[in-house]
């Protein structure tokens, strides 16, 4: 059955950027809130995206035509007949299954129900319901109207039929739509977690500064630094984000006791003024480095631990990124695609580890692994590329490879 009709359920920062997705892929969109002024302030930040994307080279009438395709809604009864509802409410698994079990009384049978939570429990979200076999996961990432990246997530009793549906929707806004099986954090954000731990680790052990890092960083593959990034989401959502991964992951997500102390100190970034660099209060833009941070540092916490490289940060990446393959969360030559789409990559981690050689790969994990412990026990996936030989990661051998560990 085609999608025509959208509901986006929450009109936050999050549910307005996908609507103006959404409406952008020529659909109708039912944007519903639980009260008007909620909805005004979602219609606002529409408002001001329609009016960056004309400054970036939109025609003024067709970001009409996009902006008259969004209409808001209090009541629930209104979106009954809807093809397709997407919810990005508050990231509590209480407030989005109480969501899904009134949209599953409500909404017609056919439709499907999608969350775009980050890394909450699809399956759990869809035992809310009677009909697990049409809710899925539909992860937007922020900005939604600009960002290419959607994951698409099946919970454990969804249908291949919802499946594939979700996939065509997500490419019909032109975005790269990939499938990603249900783990804690999906793809993306799971493996941007050991990458930003390592980051955190590796000032805490005083192997590198702030700038040192960010900047080795942005020169070797990404747009910007760890720790800027981390001042960018704040870092109290990424301890809350390193605490959930660490507790459905094990002892390689253990966040660094750095992160807990700038969160009792309240640097948690841009919104506070300070984090791990500091902010000017007019207009927001980075000055210095937070010099006190290193005096929270412990220095190295090894005497073997080795001088820092770039390529330290992004081994962890790798060795998680063939964990992931492993337990196929996702085709391997999805993954490089995803992770580039999603964080800016100018090579994404597979690429990254062919580059350096998947045996160098191996031979640095081993040796952190001897320093540090859990943290780096290298992939069993990883060994058996090195044990075979085998310098190249996609293509059907190696997702044949990836499927019989």
């Amino acid at each position: 059955m085609p999608i025509h009709k959208v509901a986006i359920i929450g009109a936050g920062t999050m549910g307005a950027s996908i609507a103006v997705a959404v409406a952008s892929g020529g659909y109708d969109v039912f944007l519903q809130d639980i009260s008007t002024e909620a909805l005004e302030a979602g219609l606002k930040k529409i408002d001001k995206m329609f009016q960056s994307l004309v400054r970036k080279g939109l025609a003024e009438e067709e970001s009409q035509r996009r902006r008259e395709r969004i209409c808001t809604v209090t009541e629930y009864s209104r979106i009954a007949d809807v093809d397709l509802v997407i919810e990005a409410v508050l990231e509590k698994i209480d407030v989005k299954t109480a969501v899904f079990r009134e949209l599953d009384q409500l909404c017609k049978p056919e439709t499907l129900l999608a969350t775009n939570t980050s890394s909450l429990s699809i399956t759990e979200i869809a035992a809310s319901t009677n009909r697990p076999d049409k809710v899925i996961g539909l992860h937007f990432f922020n900005p939604a109207h600009l960002m290419k990246l959607v994951e698409v997530v099946p919970g454990l009793e969804t249908s291949e039929q919802t499946c594939e549906r979700t996939l065509e929707f997500g490419r019909s806004l032109d975005k790269l739509a990939v499938r990603v099986d249900e783990c804690a954090s999906f793809l993306v954000n799971r493996l941007l977690g050991r990458y930003m731990g390592e980051s955190l680790w590796t000032l805490q052990d005083g192997l590198a500064t702030i700038e040192e890092i960010d900047k080795a960083v942005c020169e070797y593959v990404m747009p910007i630094g760890p720790l800027a990034l981390r001042d960018m989401n704040g870092a109290d959502i990424g301890l809350a984000v390193a605490k959930f991964n660490f507790q459905e992951y094990g002892e390689r997500f253990r966040p660094a006791p750095l992160l807990e102390q700038m969160v009792e100190h309240n640097w948690l970034g841009q919104k506070t003024g300070k984090g791990f660099y500091t902010y000017d209060q007019d207009t927001g833009k980075r000055t210095v480095p937070n010099e006190v941070i290193h005096e929270l540092c412990s220095g190295a916490s090894n005497a073997k631990a080795s001088p820092f490289t770039v390529q330290r940060l992004f081994i962890p990446m790798i060795n998680e990124a063939f964990l992931a393959l492993q337990e196929r969360v996702c085709a391997p030559e999805d993954l490089d695609p995803a992770l580039m789409a999603a964080l800016g990559m100018r090579r994404g981690p597979l690429a990254l580890a062919e580059e350096i050689g998947l045996a160098a790969c191996l031979k640095e994990t081993e040796k952190m692994f001897e320093i540090h412990g859990e943290r780096f026990r290298p992939a069993p996936l990883l060994k058996r590329y090195v044990r075979a030989r085998r310098q190249s990661i996609t293509g059907n051998k190696e997702r044949q490879l990836a499927g019989s560990v």
